[in-house]
C-alpha cells in the first residue's frame, strides 16, 4: 500500500508540477513572449509519444490500470488549449491545433524514414533497443501521435461550444471550465482507446478505469486553471459560438482571421498612440471609480503611475468630488447628457493645472460596466477670463471716474465763479459799510465758508485735472522731506520712517499741490493705524528709481508717457487696519470716505488720483484687511 500511495503522490505531484509550469509560462507572456509557452506545450506532446509507445502504465490497484501520458501528459495540454480559448480566443487555439497537425505530419514523415531505414542492410543500431523494439516503439507512437492530434482537433471545437454555452447560462467560472475540460475528455478519451490498440467490441470496458481517472484529474485541473483566470483577470469576453462556426472559422477562414487580427492589432496601436500623445486628459474608470488606465497626459496633470487601481475622486477637492460623484452616477444610468463640468485638483504635482473641464462617458469591458474620462485642462482659460474681467472692471471703474470727473470740473468751476462773486460782495461790504459787531460776525462767517467752499471747488478740480498747476523741476527727495516734518508733530505713537535714494530724483510738476497729495496720503495711513491697538504702528515711506517693467501691476496708466524708461516710485506703506475688495473698488471716487460724518469730506483720493494723473503719472492701491496697506505713486523722472 506504501508503494501504491507513493506511486500516486509522484504522479499528482508530476501533473501538478506540468501544470504550475504552463500556467507560470502563461503569465510571463508578456515578459519573455509566447514562445516558452508553445515550446513546452511541444514538449508534453513529444514526451507524451515516448510514454504512450512504450505503454507505461499505473497498475498498482486491481481493476484500476491506466496508461501515464493521456493522464500526467496530455490533461495539461488538452487545459492549455481551453487556456488559450479562455484568455486569448479561439484563433490562438487554432494556432497550437495548426501546430500540432504539422508537428503530426513531420513525426510521421520521420518515422516512416527512420522504420525504413532500420530494414536496409546499410544501416544498423549497434546500441539501446534492438531493431524489433524500437520499430514497435515507433510504430505505436505513430498511433498515439495520431489520437492525440484527432483529439485535439475535435477539442478546438468542442472547448469553445460548450465553455461559451455555459458561460452564457450564467454558470460560474469552475463549472464552465470542468464542464468543457469533462466534455473534450470523453471524446478525447474515446479516440486514443479506439486509435491505440482497442475494439469496438471492448472498448466500453477498456476506457473505464482511464477515463474516470482523467475525470477526476480534469476536476483537480479545473479547480486550478480557474484560480488562476479568476486571479490573474485574463479571461476574455465570451460569447456564444456554433459549432459551424468554429468549422469554418477553423477550415475556411484561418487567413481571414489572421489578417482581422492583424489589422485589429494595427488600429490598436494606432489608437494607443493616439491616447498616449493627446493633450487631454484620458481616464478610464471601473464602476467604483478605480483607475484601470491612464494617457501621459493624466501622469502629468495628477501625477506619479495611476495605474495600480488609485480612486480618481481622492484626485478633486470635496466640493468636486461630490459634483464627479453625481456626473457618474448619471452616466452610469443614461440619464446625463455627456456635458461637461468644471472641477479642481486637490493637489496637483504640476503647478500650473489646477482646474479641470471634464466629460464622462459610460461603456462596457468584458461585460462590465466602466466610464471613460475626458479632461480638459482650463486652467490658463479661468486666468484669462478673471484677467479680462478685472480689466473690464478697470475699465468701467476708469471711465465712471472720467465721467465724475468731467460733471465735477464743470460743476465746480461753474461753483468755484459763484463762490469768487460772493467773496468779492464780501469784501465791498466789509469796506464800505459801518456795521456793529454782531453782523461783522455774521459777515466773517460768510467770508470763512466760502472759502472752505472754495477749497472744495479746488479739489474738485483737481481730481478732474482742470486745476491751474505751477510747474517746475524739483528734487522730489526734498519735497518729501518737507512734507515728513509737516506731518511728524501730530504723529508720536507711530514708529515713522523715510527711505529716499541716494542720488537726487528730479521730477516736473505742481510742489504745492503734490505735497498736498503726500499730506492726505500720510494722514490716512495715521487714521487707519489708530485704528489698530493689538500691534506696533508702522508707516514706512520709501522713494526710489524704477525701471518701467518692474513698477507694480496694481498701477492705473490713464497716458503713459512715450519712450519713458525710468520713473521715480514712491510707496507709503502702514500696517493699519486695510480695507476690503469693495472699498478698493470705490476708493477714488469723490465723496466717497470710511470714516465717520464729519471727519472726512471724501475728496482726499479723488483729489490724489485727479493731481498724479494730472502730472502724467500713476497711482495704484493693495490692500488686507487687518494687515495694511499699501500705496504706490509713480512719477516720470527727467
Amino acid at each position: 500500500m506504501v508503494e501504491v500511495f507513493n506511486t500516486l503522490l509522484l504522479i499528482v505531484l508530476e501533473l501538478t508540477f506540468i501544470l504550475v509550469v504552463m500556467l507560470l509560462l502563461h503569465s510571463q507572456r508578456k515578459s519573455i513572449g509566447d514562445t516558452p509557452f508553445y515550446v513546452t506545450m511541444g514538449m508534453l506532446l513529444f514526451c507524451g509519444q515516448i510514454l504512450a509507445g512504450a505503454n507505461l502504465s499505473f497498475a498498482g490497484v486491481e481493476n484500476m490500470t491506466f496508461p501515464i501520458a493521456p493522464v500526467v501528459l496530455f490533461v495539461p495540454l488538452l487545459a492549455s488549449v481551453l487556456l488559450l480559448y479562455v484568455t486569448d480566443g479561439v484563433l490562438s487555439a487554432q494556432r497550437f491545433i495548426i501546430g500540432a497537425l504539422v508537428t503530426m505530419g513531420i513525426f510521421f514523415y520521420l518515422s516512416d524514414l527512420t522504420r525504413l531505414q532500420m530494414r536496409w542492410v546499410t544501416y544498423s543500431v549497434t546500441g539501446g533497443l534492438p531493431l524489433e523494439a524500437l520499430d514497435f516503439l515507433l510504430e505505436r507512437s505513430r498511433r498515439s501521435m495520431l489520437a492525440l492530434v484527432c483529439g485535439q482537433l475535435l477539442a478546438l471545437f468542442i472547448i469553445p461550444i460548450a465553455f461559451s454555452r455555459l458561460r452564457n447560462t450564467a454558470h460560474n467560472l469552475f463549472v464552465c471550465c470542468f464542464g468543457a475540460l469533462s466534455i473534450a475528455l470523453i471524446i478525447d478519451t474515446l479516440i486514443y482507446e479506439l486509435l491505440c490498440g482497442g475494439s469496438w467490441h471492448n472498448i466500453t470496458l477498456e476506457m473505464l478505469p482511464l477515463l474516470a481517472v482523467r475525470i477526476a484529474v480534469g476536476c483537480y485541473v479545473a479547480a486550478l486553471l480557474t484560480f488562476y483566470i479568476a486571479k490573474s483577470g485574463t479571461a476574455s469576453e465570451v460569447r456564444y459560438i456554433k459549432p459551424l462556426e468554429i468549422l469554418f472559422a477553423f477550415f475556411g477562414s484561418y487567413s481571414r482571421n489572421k489578417l482581422l487580427e492583424a489589422n485589429l492589432l494595427e488600429w490598436e496601436g494606432r489608437y494607443r498612440l493616439i491616447l498616449e500623445n493627446a493633450s487631454e486628459m484620458i481616464v478610464i474608470i471601473d464602476r467604483n471609480g478605480l483607475i484601470l488606465d491612464v494617457n501621459k497626459a493624466a501622469e502629468r496633470m495628477l501625477g506619479g503611475s495611476l495605474r495600480n487601481g488609485r480612486e480618481f475622486a481622492n484626485f478633486l477637492s470635496s466640493n468636486d468630488a461630490e459634483t464627479f460623484q453625481k456626473n457618474l452616477t448619471s452616466a452610469a444610468s443614461g440619464s446625463g447628457d455627456n456635458g461637461q463640468f468644471t472641477v479642481q485638483l486637490s493637489g496637483s504635482p504640476d503647478e500650473e493645472t489646477n482646474y479641470l473641464a471634464l466629460t464622462v462617458t459610460a461603456f462596457a469591458i468584458g461585460g462590465l460596466q466602466a466610464f471613460i474620462i475626458i479632461g480638459r485642462d482650463i486652467t490658463g482659460e479661468l486666468r484669462l477670463e478673471e484677467e479680462r474681467r478685472q480689466l473690464n472692471e478697470e475699465l468701467a471703474h476708469s471711465q465712471r471716474l472720467e465721467a465724475l470727473g468731467q460733471l465735477a470740473g464743470g460743476v465746480a468751476h461753474d461753483f468755484n465763479n459763484n463762490i469768487h462773486a460772493i467773496l468779492g460782495h464780501a469784501d465791498l461790504l466789509s469796506f464800505k459799510l459801518d456795521m456793529d459787531d454782531k453782523a461783522r460776525r455774521h459777515l466773517d462767517k460768510i467770508i470763512e465758508i466760502a472759502e472752505q467752499s472754495g477749497q472744495l471747488t479746488s479739489q474738485l478740480l483737481g481730481f478732474a485735472r482742470k486745476g491751474k498747476y505751477r510747474e517746475s523741476d524739483f528734487d522730489l527727495r526734498v519735497l518729501l522731506q518737507r512734507t515728513a516734518e509737516l506731518f511728524l508733530p501730530g504723529s508720536k505713537d507711530i514708529e515713522f520712517t523715510v527711505t529716499t535714494a541716494d542720488k537726487p530724483l528730479l521730477v516736473r510738476g505742481d510742489q504745492i499741490q503734490l505735497q498736498q497729495v503726500f499730506l492726505n496720503l500720510l494722514i490716512n495711513a495715521r487714521d487707519a493705524l489708530r485704528m489698530v491697538d493689538d500691534r506696533e504702528r508702522h508707516l514706512d515711506v520709501n522713494v526710489s528709481e524704477c525701471a518701467v517693467e518692474l513698477l507694480p501691476e496694481v498701477l492705473s496708466w490713464p497716458e503713459m508717457p512715450e519712450n519713458l524708461k525710468n520713473a521715480v516710485l514712491l510707496t507709503i506703506a502702514d500696517n493699519g487696519c486695510g480695507m476690503d475688495e469693495n472699498t478698493l473698488k470705490r476708493l477714488f471716487e469723490p465723496f466717497f470716505t470710511t470714516k465717520p460724518v464729519g471727519k472726512g469730506t471724501g475728496m482726499g483720493m479723488a483729489m490724489a488720483y485727479g493731481t498724479i494723473h494730472g502730472h502724467h503719472g500713476a497711482i495704484g492701491v493693495e490692500s488686507t484687511p487687518n494687515e495694511g496697506t499699501a500705496i504706490y505713486i509713480v512719477l516720470p523722472e527727467l
